[in-house]
């Protein structure tokens, strides 16, 4: 073999060490990393969306509301059942618990607060009747026209929806409304029993002069 073609394959073998070490290269440069377990992000715990639900829940309990939307809130306590179990365990779960509970009351207490403020209205407006009936308004102004404010605010307060502000005032206006009727049947009562008192005195008196006249003309005789 000829110097000539020895160095061409000298020439050539280097060439092709050059090109795998390239490719060697490229393809460690480009292998991809391994893989490892995803990091773990921390849930919090859904103390916001606890104590929000047991706020609700305490009003809802306070005013009985569950009786005008019992189904409501027989799904809102099991969704907040849920979330307490969860609570600290499954924070994602118990999120979403406590969301649905919160949703739940909230339909009690919009279902339930109109009507029962409508109720304790009803028996405002009845025991107003009865001092109106026995004229407290006049009889006892002092007492009719406080019960009376109580009763214009307590509607005022239903209307912007201030329920526990306005179920407090209704209850007040009724027992004040009662108060100002006892107070005018009792004083109507005392005039009554004056007048009585004033006709027994004047019957006697004319039974006395008839006697007394009867008396003269006999002595006359």
């Amino acid at each position: 073999m000829s110097r000539i073609r020895k160095r061409r394959r000298a020439w050539l073998v280097g060439i092709l060490v050059l090109a795998a070490a390239a490719v060697f290269t490229v393809s460690c440069a480009t292998k991809p990393a391994p893989v490892g377990p995803e990091p773990t992000v921390e849930v919090p715990k859904p103390e916001k969306e606890y104590q929000t639900a047991k706020e609700l829940r305490a009003t809802v309990t306070q005013f009985n509301l569950d009786r005008y939307e019992a189904d409501a809130f027989k799904k809102a306590e099991a969704s907040f059942k849920d979330g307490e179990k969860a609570y600290d365990k499954d924070n994602v779960k118990s999120k979403a618990a406590f969301d649905k509970a919160i949703a739940g009351y909230r339909q009690v207490l919009d279902g339930g607060f109109p009507v029962l403020a409508g109720e304790r209205r009803k028996s405002a407006e009845d025991a107003k009747a009865e001092a109106d009936a026995l004229k407290a308004a006049v009889a006892v102004k002092a007492d009719y026209a406080a019960a009376l404010s109580q009763y214009n605010q307590a509607i005022a307060a239903a209307d912007s929806k201030d329920y526990p502000k306005s179920l407090g005032l209704f209850d007040q206006s009724e027992a004040g409304f009662a108060a100002a009727a006892l107070k005018a049947r009792q004083l109507k009562a005392r005039a009554e029993g004056s007048i009585d008192a004033v006709k027994e005195n004047l019957a006697e008196a004319e039974k006395q002069a008839a006697e007394a006249e009867k008396v003269r003309e006999e002595g006359g005789l």
